[in-house]
């Protein structure tokens, strides 16, 4: 049963890396004086949530919904990491 817990503190663990990734690119992509490799992740968060559906949000919005989405993973995976 740890060694499952494990896999999935890993697994939620890269997946909040991943996505606080994509939601720095997404405010990186806000202004017009970030950095080309962020507003190129930016674009990609973008594209991303086009394909998800979510084309009538703001770009504000989007970076905002990203934030908590990213937070919500990264406190799921402390909460299920297996204690001693």
């Amino acid at each position: 049963m740890r060694v499952v817990a494990w896999l999935a503190v890993i697994g939620l663990g890269l997946l909040a890396l991943v996505l606080g990734l994509l939601t720095l690119g997404a405010f990186a992509s806000l202004s017009a004086g970030a950095p080309l490799a962020l507003r190129s992740v930016g674009t990609l968060s973008a594209t991303l949530g086009q394909s998800l559906g979510l084309e009538g949000l703001s770009p504000l919005s989007r970076a905002l919904a990203l934030t908590l989405l990213t937070s919500v993973v990264a406190a799921l995976a402390a909460y299920i990491k297996p204690r001693s």
